[in-house]
């Protein structure tokens, strides 16, 4: 069966870190990563008008930050020092998929942020991590 494309809402999607332990309850995954290809400036003194650039070698891997419920038994996972496959899967889309889509890579955790304690406020933290370009990171559909 073909899938139709159609809009979805991110309900539903969880993040696994294949070695850091935790099971974190998601209120929200900013999964606007990013891919930049840094230009690189060609302008010499002979340039007119405008400045001239060519593309860099390599794209720059943007951070993901969880949004998380804070638990004070299980607390936040520490940052990471060694590499672990890190996967986003995305919620089932409508349309007749079977296999929703993920993201995937190798990456480590580069910050934790506690959250502030108030009065009729839910505790949120947050964790945040890259992928490290070693090993993805890969989109691949749902089919």
């Amino acid at each position: 069966m073909a899938i139709t494309a159609k809009p979805d809402t991110g309900h539903g999607a969880t993040v696994t870190f294949g070695t850091t332990a935790g099971s974190f309850k998601l209120m929200g995954i900013s999964t606007n990563l990013s891919l930049t290809r840094p230009r690189v400036e060609t302008t010499y003194l002979g340039t007119s008008t405008n400045r001239t650039y060519m593309p860099g070698d390599l794209n720059e891997i943007g951070e993901v930050t969880l949004d998380v419920q804070f638990e004070s038994a299980t607390g936040l996972p520490a940052t990471g020092t060694v590499a672990e496959t890190i996967t986003i899967t995305y919620p089932l889309p409508g349309g007749g998929a079977a296999t929703p889509a993920n993201i995937a890579g190798t990456g480590f955790i580069t910050a934790i942020s506690h959250p502030p304690l108030q009065t009729g406020t839910l505790q949120q933290g947050s964790i945040t991590f890259t992928y490290d370009g070693g090993t993805g990171p890969t989109f691949t559909a749902a089919t």
